[in-house]
């Protein structure tokens, strides 16, 4: 989380709100989940994306580029809380490793839904 809070330090109110509440460390894909309803409202508030939006999602970008499981803290905590319509609003915005990430999960998605209709 350092290189989120060093790259996106607006975020660092909403992040310290989780430690109090966690009485300590809250995790790392907790945070995850909370950046993304922070990138969410900040998307939301604009029609095109602002300075903190950019570093975010900045943030997101180097988290999957050097954490070993981006895949869980990327794709599962931080994409997968955000909403379809906000995932499209967001994504010309993401970086290359969040939007293979984010395609990934796509794809995922769309083997469940084969398996359950050919299940059915």
């Amino acid at each position: 989380m350092v290189a989120v809070l060093r790259t996106a330090p607006e975020f660092t109110g909403r992040y310290l709100e989780l430690v109090e509440e966690a009485d300590g460390d809250p995790g790392t894909a907790l945070a995850m989940s909370a950046l993304a309803e922070f990138v969410a409202e900040l998307a939301a508030a604009l029609d095109r994306p602002g300075p903190v939006l950019e570093r975010c999602l900045a943030a997101v970008e180097e988290v999957a580029a050097m954490v070993p499981d981006a895949r869980e803290l990327v794709g599962w905590a931080f994409l997968d809380s955000l909403t379809p319509e906000e995932t499209v609003l967001l994504r010309p915005w993401l970086g290359p490793r969040t939007t293979a990430l984010l395609d990934a999960l796509d794809e995922d998605a769309d083997a469940d839904a084969d398996d359950l209709e050919e299940g059915a």
